[in-house]
């Protein structure tokens, strides 16, 4: 079964870059900003893997007047970026994108980054030459959990959603993925609880960033042209059978 799977999409925050706690603080300050209102990393926590946009308005509701959206979102960016140093790079999921790569399937990012973010994301990741397509929150009409962002990294792709799997840390990645018809795997490092990920029930759960890239390794290697033979072989069969 898992010798099927011929395309692998990463998430990118909670999944390839350990961001959640930037994240939140990030998200804090922009609510401290915009409201005058501290909230709890439990308050918080819902907002991520959300793009920015519906992040700034989650807590719409707790205001009498309408929040600036913009200028939170601005500050929101200022102090992410002020703080990468904070960030960590997730070093064995980073070398499980490029394993699968090595091992001859298609690649991608899905994730609910817009292009600004990406922009300043990929540079450290150093994974462009591994990647066969990006897609951003602002590449489609519905981010995630919607399944328009997996649609479209399978389409550029030319992957069969049961030959792919998305591979994410919240259950907007998972919805996103199984709404799009693809297999989906989640891991346990980012901003989602193991009983809210396993209650979804993914096809996989990877605990520890090491168990994803062992995983990936085991994959069987992709022939070049493979799918193109059984396909072949598949239509001959179904010839000789008429």
């Amino acid at each position: 079964m898992n010798g099927s799977i011929r395309a692998v999409c990463f998430d990118v925050d909670g999944t390839l870059i350990d961001t959640v706690q930037l994240i939140l603080q990030s998200l804090r300050h922009a609510y401290r900003f915009g409201l005058g209102r501290e909230f709890s990393d439990e308050e918080l926590r819902p907002l991520i893997g959300m793009p920015l946009d519906p992040q700034m308005r989650y807590f719409d509701h707790l205001s009498s007047a309408p929040l600036n959206h913009e200028s939170m979102a601005q500050e929101e960016m200022a102090y992410f970026e002020a703080n990468k140093h904070l960030e960590r790079i997730v070093p064995e999921a980073v070398e499980a994108l490029k394993a699968a790569k090595h091992s001859g399937r298609k690649t991608a990012l899905v994730t609910s980054k817009n292009r600004a973010e990406l922009a300043t994301a990929l540079p450290r990741l150093g994974v462009a030459e591994q990647l066969d397509a990006i897609v951003g929150c602002d590449d489609v009409p519905r981010p995630k959990p919607a399944p328009d962002s997996m649609q479209e990294a399978m389409r550029r792709l030319n992957a069969d959603p049961k030959e792919t799997i998305l591979i994410g840390d919240t259950l907007y990645d998972l919805r996103c993925g199984r709404e799009a018809g693809a297999r989906v795997a989640a891991v346990g490092w980012g901003a989602g609880t193991r009983e809210e990920l396993t209650a979804f029930e993914p096809e996989f759960f990877f605990e520890a960033p090491a168990q994803l890239l062992n995983w990936i390794k085991e994959l069987p290697p992709i022939e070049p042209n493979a799918k193109k033979k059984e396909d072949r072989a598949r239509a001959v069969a179904a010839s000789d059978a008429r």
